[in-house]
């Protein structure tokens, strides 16, 4: 138990080996015989796949898996991305495994494993199916020379002396006159246009990173849970009630909109440019970033990796499609409604938007074991132990060809959250652990880093199985 403890160090961070799980086995106290049953079926799938797994207390990775103080980070704050981890977290792991190989991310978001890996000169390739994540992970990581600088602040002073135009802007989302006040519409379409036409590219790129991210900042809308709620519904003690937009209009938006929108982008560029100048760091290993598909990554780059270090979508139904649509849309990255759909449909089958028919080559016993006990009447979605089979299904696939394309003694560390269907628990960081032995790999260790929660429904039926709501780092070694 001392050498395992030793292992892993972690100067910044305290983490305490353990033998067994870090899981309390509470007496099962459903009301029903039926409960009782489900409970003891899952607890015997989940000891089951925990066989001679090492897992690790670690909270105080907590607040770095979910990373809240992304917004005061030089650089990270560049975009409001809400489902990230710090930089911190990832150079933990770049220092304590010695990594000075190449670095991967096959979920790259927002850049954040690109950034560690270049703050500390080291190649990284980096792929994200979302074409924001890797628009803004390609401005976060881009070489600006002395004329890019020059040009962004006179780029700057030409958008400070925009007037508001008398002319009609065209858009084809077909929900943007209910998400945002009319003036301020015509704001973000004027400036948007004017940002397109800069000539620089980088500069261009910069400015439409720093455009995007006050979209939300302008709305009637916000990002909240598994989706978009407009800021004029409030919650009140007898329920939802809906303020008229003009009236949410009158008392939150100044009355000056297109100096007001003008405001938001400028403010953005000059912490870009702050940060660029004062908080950059290295730039000699520049991440080489693709928009598509994290299973084809073998066919875009053949180089071997060093580490891996990623956070999949969880298997949870969130669609960050849907959480990122406005911007898709009002951005110009989606053209239609059939495109956007396909691009849904392209991703990891996270969400029952994703579920496109696509063949399964896996099988895995636990995860049917558990999948058996979803009760079909209280799924809220027929599709989602469609979801859960292609889930593992993908990252199945992903991990075989990370095996493939990892050099000997390399690593592969994964933030992954478990979930919970129908008063089941989905434990997916142990299953996820039973997939990379299957293609070769050695699960090193399991850091449980938080607990989290589920739906007031749910709660009860979950209560003696509560600890395996968690969120984990799988720490894999080829």
């Amino acid at each position: 138990m001392e050498a395992a403890i030793k292992e892993y160090k972690f100067d910044e961070f305290e983490c305490t080996v353990v033998c067994e799980p870090v899981v309390a086995y509470s007496l099962f106290e459903n009301d029903t015989e039926l409960g009782r049953d489900k409970q003891k079926k899952q607890l015997s799938v989940f000891k089951s796949l925990e066989n001679n797994l090492i897992f690790t207390s670690a909270r105080s990775f907590a607040n770095q898996v979910h990373f809240q103080q992304a917004h005061l980070s030089p650089i990270q704050r560049w975009f409001p991305y809400r489902e990230g981890y710090s930089t911190r977290l990832v150079n933990a792991f770049l220092n304590e495994l010695k990594i000075k190989g190449n670095v991967f991310d096959p979920f790259s978001g927002s850049g954040t494993t690109l950034l560690a890996a270049r703050h500390k000169n080291l190649q990284s390739f980096g792929i994200d199916i979302n074409p924001i994540s890797t628009l803004v992970a390609s401005v976060e990581n881009e070489e600006y020379s002395q004329q890019d600088l020059i040009d962004i602040v006179t780029e700057k002073e030409i958008i400070a002396n925009i007037r508001k135009s008398s002319k009609n802007y065209t858009y084809s989302f077909e929900l943007a006159d209910k998400m945002f006040n009319t003036e301020i519409l015509d704001a973000i379409l004027q400036l948007k246009t004017h940002i397109k036409n800069i000539e620089n590219s980088k500069v261009q790129n910069l400015f439409l990173v720093a455009w995007l991210s006050i979209i939300e900042k302008v709305s009637n809308i916000k990002k909240e849970g598994n989706g978009i709620k407009y800021k004029n519904r409030k919650r009140t003690s007898s329920g939802y009630i809906d303020i008229p937009k003009e009236n949410w209009e009158k008392y939150n938006l100044p009355s000056e909109k297109f100096l007001f929108v003008k405001n938001k982008i400028l403010k953005n560029i000059n912490m870009y440019l702050s940060d660029i100048q004062n908080n950059y760091g290295l730039i000699e290993k520049k991440p080489q970033i693709f928009n598509n598909d994290c299973l084809l990554f073998d066919n875009l780059f053949s180089d071997e990796i060093q580490f891996t270090f990623f956070s999949p979508p969880y298997c949870n139904c969130f669609d960050y499609f849907e959480i990122h649509k406005v911007e898709l849309w009002l951005g110009d990255f989606v053209k239609d409604k059939e495109n956007f759909k396909k691009m849904r449909e392209t991703g990891f089958r996270s969400n029952i938007n994703s579920v496109n028919g696509k063949h399964l080559n896996y099988y895995n016993e636990n995860l049917e074991n558990l999948i058996s006990l979803f009760e079909k009447n209280n799924l809220w979605s027929n599709k989602i132990p469609s979801v859960v089979r292609g889930y593992f299904d993908d990252m199945h696939t992903l991990l075989r060809k990370l095996y493939s394309q990892t050099q000997k003694d390399g690593y592969v560390g994964i933030v992954i959250g478990n979930s919970a269907y129908s008063g089941v628990i989905i434990p997916s960081d142990i299953i996820t652990a039973d997939i990379a032995k299957e293609v070769g790999f050695k699960v090193k260790n399991i850091f449980v880093t938080r607990h989290l929660t589920t739906s007031s429904q749910q709660k009860k039926d979950l209560e003696p199985l509560k600890e395996y709501l968690r969120e984990s780092i799988v720490l894999l070694k080829k």
